[in-house]
């Protein structure tokens, strides 16, 4: 839906008055799109700002109301780690506005720098897995994301790999790192342990903030799920991550990713530590054959298809990492 939604945003909210412990009359202003959100930072009560966050789509296969619901209540189970925005409510369908809308705090702050942010960044991710898994709670639990990563990959990928467009070197290379995955299905108890935690699914450097304190939050929570904690971690090491936006590119040295794993075992130790690597460097090629995938399903359905993605920093992007160069890096020769 196309148009500026921010009167219809500030008319709901006056209309919800004290029932948000918001002023008479809240002002709002458009913050950010994100991939499958609309986000307005609202005046709150008392000096304290709000996000007001319209659900615009989901990954997650659910209806956009349930979406929504989904992600304030994974806003609620994350909130006691004290690094991320505290929910305020949510409205499935509210009226006067074409999206579910949820309110929450606002957190300033910077987006995360690698160059000086990795151990603030370990501590906020290591401080959301402490909490452990809730005893009570409603979020998707995927005890070994590979069966899944690897359905998943293959759906994006197969159009590619079908593809004449696609070079013959990039498919082989993709095929590569389906075999390195497909071997991780045979290794029986391989994320078994007591490792599960609420993880976010998608850690980039947009996602955090870091106050003028040093202190890292984490933002968005719309793919939350309970999984191995090696999953948040490996997403956030892996240079198809720390390369992807133009604006914070960077590719972590060996010795960067040590300090950001042993900031965050100082904070969330790991009961078998030997088993704690093992994880995250299986879960590195999981989740990097997701990637890659994703970029081969980008390429494809915009040359071949009538929904082209036309950001040309995610095209540019994505043929980047189907270079043979690149994807020999993530899955070997």
């Amino acid at each position: 839906m196309n148009g500026d939604l921010t009167p219809d945003v500030e008319r709901y909210l006056r209309a919800l008055g004290g029932a948000a412990s918001l002023p008479g009359e809240p002002a709002a202003a458009f913050l950010a799109r994100g991939e499958y959100s609309l986000n307005y930072r609202v005046r709150g009560g008392a000096g304290q700002d709000l996000v007001a966050r319209l659900v615009t789509g989901t990954q997650m296969g659910l209806p956009l109301g349930e979406q929504a619901l989904y992600e304030h209540a994974a806003l609620g189970l994350v909130a006691p780690s004290g690094v991320t925005p505290k929910p305020r409510l949510v409205d499935p369908e509210p009226d006067g506005l074409p999206y579910p809308l949820i309110l929450e705090e606002f957190l300033p702050g910077r987006p995360l720098d690698y160059g000086k942010d990795l151990a603030a960044a370990a501590r906020c991710v290591a401080g959301v897995h402490a909490l452990g898994v809730p005893d009570d709670h409603a979020l998707q639990v995927h005890p070994d994301p590979a069966p899944a990563i690897l359905e998943e990959s293959r759906g994006l990928a197969e159009p590619y790999l079908g593809w004449d467009g696609a070079a013959g070197e990039s498919k082989a290379g993709l095929r590569k790192g389906f075999r390195k995955v497909e071997g991780f299905l045979g290794q029986k108890g391989l994320f078994a342990g007591d490792d599960l935690a609420i993880v976010n699914y998608d850690l980039n450097t947009h996602n955090f903030v870091v106050g003028d304190d040093g202190t890292a939050k984490l933002l968005d929570w719309e793919k939350a799920r309970i999984a191995p904690r090696t999953q948040d971690l490996a997403h956030f090491l892996l240079p198809t991550t720390t390369l992807w936006r133009d604006d914070t590119a960077a590719l972590l040295s060996d010795e960067e990713e040590r300090e950001f794993v042993r900031a965050y075992l100082e904070q969330a130790p790991a009961t078998n530590t030997a088993r704690f690597y093992e994880q995250l460097e299986a879960m590195k090629t999981i989740v990097s054959l997701r990637a890659v995938s994703w970029c081969a399903w980008a390429l494809q359905e915009t040359a071949q298809s009538s929904r082209p993605i036309t950001n040309e920093e995610t095209l540019a992007k994505s043929r980047a990492y189907l270079e043979p160069g690149f994807l020999e890096g993530l899955f070997g020769a």
